[in-house]
């Protein structure tokens, strides 16, 4: 595995927090003193209550534990007060290198900061330093929008487009068995998305084709479920098409609803732009600039 690198990514974006940690660190600070790097004992530091990245992969931060002993920490780690001691805000795989290189203390920056800013420099300070998984980036922006931002804000504070946020959020209406796959890397974010195009009742049985016949995404995209000839669909006299919706939906691999009888409209469902784009494909339409 290829050594990991303290030097950051090229900045996420323009606007809000996606322009970099530079600019967040060169704000002004509210208590003389905080703002100016400085050492504090590593036992004094405790972890983020909230930290977007959920796995250290043990190999990488052994290989950074050893730049530590061999260079020392480049740059300070980001921390706020947090009763007797100070909570990680931005490097936590820094912190935990640290430890490994049996560092007692390390070189910090103290920061003022609420929980919504913490939540926000932590997120971009991993997108720029090393790509989170998509399960680790979905809960994230979860978190951000459970601080009371919309995905347009979240978008602008992680330096993303609204459409990415939308469809990384869309990852966590997985069913259990599919987010546990994710985040085991069983399964890509691609295979995720063609098991939610799926109709609901069949995402299990998509997930189970797609990890036991090992199907490429594309293969994945193409799954289509037929109904068992001994499973005959109840027909509900409320609902008179409802036979017909669930073949449809098999067929295009999304919600599908009949409303009327003798007259009505048919309604497909989608759940991001992606998904809209491929049914317009499939349907043979084509799209206006």
């Amino acid at each position: 595995m290829s050594k990991k690198s303290e030097t950051p990514k090229a900045a996420v974006g323009r606007s809000g927090l996606g322009r970099g940690l530079d600019a967040l660190l060169s704000r002004p600070v509210t208590a003389a003193g905080r703002g100016a790097p400085q050492t504090l004992a590593l036992n004094r530091i405790v972890q983020a209550g909230y930290q977007p990245r959920q796995s250290f992969e043990p190999e990488a931060l052994a290989e950074l534990a050893q730049s530590i002993r061999d260079k020392g920490i480049l740059q300070p780690l980001l921390v706020r007060p947090r009763g007797e001691g100070f909570e990680i805000v931005a490097g936590e795989r820094r912190w935990r290198a640290a430890g490994l290189a049996g560092l007692l203390e390390v070189p910090v920056i103290i920061r003022d900061l609420s929980d919504r800013e913490a939540l926000e420099i932590a997120i971009v300070e991993n997108l720029q330093r090393e790509d989170l998984g998509p399960l680790e980036e979905a809960r994230a922006f979860q978190a951000l929008l459970d601080q009371g931002l919309n995905q347009e804000a979240v978008a602008q504070a992680v330096g993303k487009g609204r459409s990415t946020v939308a469809n990384a959020l869309r990852l966590l209406q997985l069913p259990a068995a599919a987010l546990r796959a994710l985040d085991a890397g069983d399964i890509s974010a691609g295979h995720a998305r063609a098991v939610l195009a799926q109709p609901e009742a069949d995402r299990a049985w998509a997930l189970d084709q797609i990890v036991g016949r090992k199907l490429s995404v594309r293969e994945a995209e193409a799954l289509r479920r037929t109904p068992a000839p001994d499973s005959p669909v109840k027909v509900n006299p409320a609902r008179p098409w409802r036979h017909v919706e669930l073949n449809l939906s098999r067929s295009v691999g999304t919600k599908v609803r009949i409303q009327g009888a003798e007259k009505g409209r048919l309604e497909l469902h989608f759940g991001s732009r992606e998904e809209l784009d491929r049914l317009v494909a499939l349907l043979g339409a084509e799209q206006s600039e």
